[in-house]
């Protein structure tokens, strides 16, 4: 694995599932490593998707301006 530092991040939780999540952090790092580690990778997985899903959407065949059909441009 690469090079790696620690970050602190602060997250509002409701207060049994911080709970719960500290005991996990506590109990087991490593596995809350990991899960945080496949909720970002999830989320960027699916912002991506968006992205190119977007740019093969189908769109409407661009508009004919009044000059270009007044001009015979078609």
């Amino acid at each position: 694995m690469s090079e790696s530092r620690s970050i602190n991040l602060v997250v509002n939780l409701p207060v049994h599932i911080a709970d719960e999540v500290e005991r996990v952090q506590q109990t087991d790092p490593e596995f809350f490593e990991n899960l945080l580690v496949y909720g970002l990778v999830r989320r960027a997985t699916f912002a991506r998707l968006q992205g190119v899903m977007a740019l093969h959407r189908p769109s409407s065949p661009p508009r004919q301006s009044s000059l270009e059909s007044s001009i015979g441009l078609t």
